[in-house]
């Protein structure tokens, strides 16, 4: 690996202005109004668009079936979430009221043993209701249970502190990305090609976990992308050749500017990632070794010292016509 230092401080970057609106507000109520909407409890009998709260059994041949039994759930009748009929044998059950469900599962139906089969459902209603869009009122925000926020004037000043974060963010992502480019163009790093495929590799396992927690399986996405693992590796090539040079200049840069992480510094952040992460620090301790959490340390100050030496320039806001 050759690499040859170039400027890396003092470096100058102009970003494009970036901002919010008091549109983008509103958006940020509108979303939490329609996804937190006000239940009203309906007497009488269901029907058609209710939202019914029930306990059923499924039984095939008076024997259960697997998957087919759920407690205090709510169906939302009409929606076809259900196999054809449930829903509309639910019309006209009233609260406390107990009913057996009639019906055959599709021809077509995913589990063959219970495709084209007559099944009967033992079902119990124990509430209904309807939805409403919510009110925004202070009743509302304290609904939300967001830590000291209790009224809508709270609420929006609570918003605009997540807004004014995305923004920050938003700035520093594109101005630490000129930097960046810069600092390559002005350093020579030459990698062995066996550098590049263990970043290439280090990129797929990174992948593959953020998928294992989605729940889907690599070859899976792969599968569903009409990718390959040989066609993804190239596609991932640049960006983790990119990433790998950069790691290795950020490197000489510790050495040159004789950056240290004390014990101190490594255990405060192993406390930080415990507490964001919820985890006992013995457990993190295990999945982060010291020796590469002090070298994640040692390059996040290397990044600083390269964005605190820089220039950032923003535009200015352009007037509308």
């Amino acid at each position: 690996m050759d690499i040859l230092l170039g400027q890396y401080k003092g470096l100058k970057a102009t970003i494009p202005f970036i901002s919010y609106t008091e549109d983008d507000v509103n958006s940020q109520i509108a979303s939490l109004l329609a996804g937190n909407p006000a239940r009203v409890e309906k007497d009488g009998a269901v029907e058609m668009g209710d939202t019914a709260v029930i306990d059923y059994e499924g039984f095939k041949d008076d024997v259960p079936f697997e998957g087919g039994k759920a407690e205090k759930y709510p169906l939302g009748i009409g929606s076809g979430s259900f196999i054809p009929g449930f829903e509309e044998q639910i019309v006209g059950m009233k609260v406390g009221e107990s009913r057996d469900i009639n019906l055959s599962f599709p021809e077509q139906y995913h589990a063959p043993d219970l495709a084209g089969k007559a099944v009967v459902f033992k079902v119990k209603l124990h509430q209904i209701y309807n939805e409403k869009p919510a009110e925004l009122n202070d009743e509302f925000v304290v609904s939300l249970n967001i830590p000291e926020v209790n009224t809508v004037d709270g609420l929006k000043d609570h918003i605009k502190e997540y807004l004014d974060y995305q923004v920050q963010m938003k700035k520093d992502d594109a101005a630490r990305e000129q930097i960046y480019d810069q600092v390559l163009a002005n350093c020579s790093c030459l990698l062995a090609p066996a550098a590049i495929e263990a970043a290439i590799d280090m990129q797929m396992k990174q992948m593959a976990a953020q998928l294992a927690q989605q729940g889907i399986p690599f070859e899976q996405y792969l599968q569903m992308m009409g990718k390959t693992k040989e066609s993804f590796r190239e596609e991932v090539k640049p960006h983790a050749a990119k990433q790998a040079k950069l790691e290795a200049i950020l490197d000489e840069i510790i050495k040159a500017e004789k950056l240290t992480v004390s014990d101190e510094e490594i255990d405060a952040q192993y406390e930080l990632i415990a507490q964001n992460y919820g985890q006992p620090i013995d457990v993190v301790k295990q999945v982060l070794p010291k020796a590469q959490l002090k070298l994640d340390l040692l390059h996040m100050k290397a990044s600083q010292l390269i964005m605190d030496a820089a220039e950032i320039i923003m535009e200015e806001e352009k007037a509308e016509a």
